[in-house]
């Protein structure tokens, strides 16, 4: 095989380019098109000590101390052949100060995914914190919405929303106001060797939102505290999130919308 240099490739790279949400190949769809999204989003404050804690190299916080614990549910996905996956987020409010870049935006602690192809693709090609967890998302009753994370059977996130009330769309956010960063790292081969790659990543917001619907509500997160046994892989990062101070209750958002997903335009911070 000869790589192109007019593709992308991911593994197995013995077969040539893959399509991908950033990347089309004969017989796949063409680039473009929106997906819809159904988010429940919960802010709580925090001390500013806690989230320090979890910065990477060249980050720090930006404004008050709130933890964004972000659920969505994404149908209709055009890169996915119409299917769709759910995620549960952490982000932060930060600033990156590298020796060029001066940005603002949300940092992406760690975002759990059912599916694996997005986060194949998130982690490879954006730097995004993907890890894999079995997500649910259903009605309590008819104010009500419980969302949750588990692997292997043993619960560790709990997302409840109660009197959802709808109330008149706000338009989105604009992609002025900064995007999404991650610290991108990738292990090196050897062991003891540096990073093959790490640090930071913008992925720019996306302008042409769509709230289709939205509505207000009260609600609560829980982490559950949890054993290697129970989480072999990333009992450390639940830990770590259940030791948060909750310093309050915070702002509940539902929104429906549709937007395009595809990402394009990150670019490495320096």
């Amino acid at each position: 095989m000869r790589f192109d240099p007019g593709y992308t490739y991911r593994m197995p790279v013995a077969f040539g380019p893959l399509p991908g949400p950033r990347q089309a190949l004969p017989g796949s769809a063409p680039l473009g098109g929106e997906a819809s999204l159904t988010s429940y989003v919960l802010r709580f404050p925090t001390t500013a000590e806690a989230l320090t804690e979890l910065l990477p190299p060249g980050f720090a916080l930006h404004g008050e101390p709130v933890v964004t614990i972000e659920y969505t549910e994404l149908t209709d996905v055009p890169w996915l052949a119409g299917r769709g996956y759910d995620t549960f987020a952490v982000k932060l409010p930060v600033r990156f100060e590298g020796r060029e870049d001066r940005v603002t935006g949300s940092f992406v602690a760690v975002v759990w995914e059912n599916m694996a192809d997005p986060i194949i693709t998130g982690r490879e090609e954006l730097g995004y914190a993907k890890l894999f967890a079995d997500l649910t998302s259903r009605p309590a009753g008819p104010d009500a919405h419980r969302c949750a994370a588990s692997w292997d059977g043993h619960t560790f996130a709990e997302l409840e929303f109660d009197r959802i009330t709808e109330v008149r769309p706000e338009p989105a956010a604009s992609a002025a106001q900064g995007g999404v960063l991650n610290f991108a790292y990738v292990p090196g081969v050897d062991a003891g060797a540096r990073p093959d790659r790490a640090g930071a990543v913008l992925t720019p917001a996306v302008d042409a939102v769509e709230v289709v619907r939205q509505a207000t509500a009260v609600g609560r997160v829980r982490f559950v505290r949890s054993t290697w046994e129970q989480l072999p892989t990333f009992y450390t990062v639940v830990n770590a999130l259940e030791r948060l101070p909750v310093l309050g209750p915070g702002e509940c958002v539902v929104r429906q919308l549709r937007r395009n997903i595809e990402n394009r335009g990150q670019r490495r911070l320096v």
